[in-house]
C-alpha cells in the first residue's frame, strides 16, 4: 500500500489486489546497485522519477533502464521497495508476456467484479 500511496498523505481511490506471477526472464535488482555487477546508470534506478519528470522535465534514469531491460528481452524488473522496509516490487512489462507466463489475480473468495458492468 505504501507504493500505491507514494508520498501523498491521502490515498486516491483504487482497488488493491494480490497476484500470483510466473514469468521469466526478469532483471533481479533486489540487492541494489553494485559497481562490479551493474552499469553506472543502475545507481540511479531508485531516483525520484516524479521530481525529474514533472519538475525538471528530464527523462528519469529508471525509464532508460526499463527500455534497456526490454531491449534485452526482460519481462520485468524486481527491486526492493524504498517506501516499505523489507518490501519487494515487480514492474511487469505486460507487452512482453507470452503464453508461457502466468499472472493471475489472487481472489479466492470471488470478491472482485467479473466484468465491467460491476463498475457502472
Amino acid at each position: 500500500m505504501r507504493e500505491y500511496q507514494q508520498l501523498s498523505p491521502l490515498m486516491p481511490p483504487g482497488t488493491l489486489v494480490s497476484y500470483t506471477v510466473q514469468l521469466a526472464p526478469v532483471v533481479d535488482f533486489r540487492a541494489g546497485y553494485d559497481a562490479a555487477r551493474w552499469h553506472d546508470l543502475w545507481e540511479e534506478f531508485l531516483c525520484d522519477w516524479r521530481e525529474l519528470w514533472f519538475n525538471q522535465r528530464v527523462e528519469p534514469p529508471s525509464w532508460v533502464l526499463a527500455d534497456e531491460a526490454l531491449a534485452a528481452g526482460a519481462k520485468g524488473i524486481l527491486f526492493a521497495s524504498t517506501l516499505a522496509a523489507g518490501g519487494t516490487n515487480l514492474v511487469v512489462f505486460n507487452g512482453q508476456l507470452t503464453a508461457d507466463d502466468m499472472m493471475q489475480v489472487y481472489d479466492p473468495a470471488g470478491s472482485l467484479p467479473k466484468n465491467q458492468d460491476s463498475w457502472r
